[in-house]
């Protein structure tokens, strides 16, 4: 398996930075390339849930399905997305840590057959692309 890990203290409540990261609205103030986030699925936030992400990519706009993989409430939110046949996951774990939160993202690159042989050039960009995510999440949470 391939991919990345991230980590980072945020001065917010566990609740605080889970509720901001779970709102589709925020995407764009925590990823620079998302223009806008749409929920694709009725009623409550839960796994299953899923919403159509729309990037700025090389100056064209790019949308792909997201889909909610793990949902507990103030501890851990998880999405992922199949592009041509290769899956990203990003999980969030949320933890109370001196008066703030610490929290923990995983990246994991998962694909099967000769596109395996792909994954570590594609964890390669998204760490390129996200790896400063927390850290602008943090800055978007405590300015």
């Amino acid at each position: 398996m391939s991919g990345f890990t991230l980590t980072e203290w945020i001065a917010r409540t566990p609740t605080e930075v889970f509720d901001f990261v779970t709102a589709p609205e925020n995407a764009p103030k925590v990823v620079s390339s998302v223009t806008s986030m749409t929920r694709l699925t009725q009623g409550p936030l839960r796994v299953g849930t899923k919403y159509r992400e729309t990037r700025m990519m090389n100056g064209k706009e790019q949308s792909t399905e997201l889909e909610v993989v793990a949902f507990d409430p103030h501890h851990a939110y998880g999405m992922k997305n199949v592009t041509s046949g290769i899956e990203s996951v990003y999980r969030y774990h949320f933890q109370a840590e001196n008066n703030g939160t610490r929290v923990n993202l995983v990246c994991e690159v998962i694909a099967k057959g000769f596109k395996k042989l792909l994954t570590p050039l594609v964890a390669s960009i998204l760490k390129k692309e996200d790896g400063d995510h927390l850290q602008r999440l943090k800055k978007a949470l405590e300015t």
